[in-house]
């Protein structure tokens, strides 16, 4: 009976043993793979939020436009005898281009001029025998007349003969000629001899939502507001200059209010009907809270950002006030000095280990537009 109680005592200890190793083996094996299944710190790129001054600023697109535009038209009929220019060449006021064939206009001012000396011999001759009643007054008053009339038309005479000489009135840039040398022209022709456009100055018209125009009308009181012009994609510097026009009315049918800038186009590089980006700054905000506008995320609730917070991503909520250039200001959400991923990979999620990849210092001066 002894030796039976051993045996089964020996085997209950070997069975607790063999039941130790294996729950042992699976503890061990479920702890490893859990070890497998955690992920490595995502790498990551961050930068620090900082306070900066930065523009307060429009956006729109506009429309370049010319000053002061010149359709040319001839003021007499006639034969065009010259043309003194090539279109597309820059002119200056007062610039002679076209000559109406003259000959025309000087014999009629050689016929009215010599009607007027006739007519005026005619009245002096008249005059001191009128003085004493050796004439009648009305032959006199008649002649007087005469004399007045042909010197009217002498006048005449001499304006048409100036007009077959075409100067420039501007300075600016001639267009495409619609008429030849050899062409008969006339002030009643549809279309002009050439047109003219004032390139310096010129100005570029935009339109901005009428919410705004409180805004702008306030600090147009303050002080004059500067306008960046720059191509339609937004890049490049096609120069930069003064609002100068702000609509007396909304346009009803789109809710806008129409605004011109003028630019100084010294280098010639806006024109008539080009389209351009235009950011019309109104003041300067000294302590901006900026980021990077690609560390600025769009969720369901809203704009966000990842902070780093004891090495994970932390997500913050934030109001987004404006972008300028690729910088977002924060308006609320986020405070100088915290760290921010600037490049979101796909799979980061809230609280996830994360690893910093690469530190980019963020500038320290304002951003043009």
């Amino acid at each position: 009976m002894s030796t039976k109680i051993k045996y089964l005592s020996v085997v209950s200890l070997i069975v607790a043993v063999l039941g130790s190793l294996v729950a042992w083996r699976i503890i061990s094996n479920a702890r490893l793979a859990d070890a497998r299944h955690v992920m490595p710190p995502l790498p990551v790129d961050t930068t620090l939020a900082v306070i900066k001054p930065m523009p307060i600023q429009l956006t729109a697109v506009g429309q370049v436009q010319s000053e002061h535009t010149v359709l040319v038209q001839p003021q007499v009929s006639g034969m065009l005898q010259r043309v003194y220019f090539h279109e597309g060449q820059y002119v200056h006021a007062g610039q002679r281009l076209f000559l109406i064939d003259p000959a025309p206009f000087q014999a009629a001012l050689a016929s009215a001029k010599a009607a007027y000396l006739t007519a005026k011999a005619q009245a002096d001759r008249e005059a001191p025998l009128a003085a004493k009643d050796y004439v009648a007054p009305q032959a006199y008053e008649s002649a007087a007349a005469a004399a007045t009339q042909a010197k009217a038309a002498l006048q005449q005479a001499e304006i048409n003969l100036s007009y077959t000489t075409i100067r420039s009135p501007i300075n600016g840039l001639t267009g495409s000629l619609t008429v030849r040398a050899g062409n008969l022209v006339s002030p009643t022709a549809a279309t002009p001899l050439v047109t003219i456009n004032q390139m310096q100055p010129i100005l570029v018209q935009f339109d901005i939502p009428q919410q705004f125009l409180p805004r702008v009308l306030r600090y147009d009181a303050q002080h004059s507001i500067r306008v960046f012009v720059s191509r339609e994609d937004g890049s490049g510097d096609l120069g930069e200059g003064d609002l100068v026009f702000i609509d007396n009315s909304v346009n009803n049918s789109t809710g806008t209010v129409m605004l011109k800038a003028r630019i100084p186009n010294q280098a010639t590089q806006l024109w008539p009907g080009q389209y351009v980006n235009v950011n019309m700054r109104l003041a300067i905000q000294p302590d901006a809270v900026v980021v990077p506008q690609t560390a600025v995320q769009t969720g369901q609730n809203g704009n966000f950002v990842y902070t780093i917070v004891n090495q994970r991503a932390v997500i913050e909520a934030v109001t987004e006030d404006r972008q300028v250039g690729d910088e977002a200001v924060i308006a609320k959400g986020l405070k100088a000095g915290e760290t921010v991923i600037t490049r979101v990979p796909r799979t980061l999620r809230n609280n996830m280990p994360v690893s910093v990849n690469r530190t980019t210092s963020a500038p320290g001066s304002p951003t043009s537009p």
